[in-house]
């Protein structure tokens, strides 16, 4: 409960941080490291796969790693949404 009366004030910037904090998490969920996308494998590091595979191999591992992160954002939206506040 907001003092003064301004409950629909404190309501809209409490949803716009959500919202930003949100957006935070979500980048940097999909985000890929920038040593993981400039890292040229050392000679014979690579093995039989090349350094675009691996690179799309440590991907699919932050992805799956920081998937909880992702499916958080997504409830906190469908939570908020019950509420008739709508993230696109």
């Amino acid at each position: 409960v907001a003092l003064g009366g301004g409950d629909s004030a404190v309501l809209s910037n409490v949803i716009d941080e959500l919202v930003r904090f949100r957006t935070k998490v979500r980048h940097y969920a999909l985000a890929l490291p920038e040593e993981a996308a400039e890292a040229v494998p050392m000679e014979g590091a690579a093995g039989p796969k090349g350094p675009k595979q691996e690179q799309k191999e440590r991907r699919r591992q932050l992805m799956q790693e920081r998937k909880p992160l992702l499916e958080a954002c997504d409830n906190l939206r469908g939570e908020l949404a019950a509420f008739g506040i709508h993230i696109k």
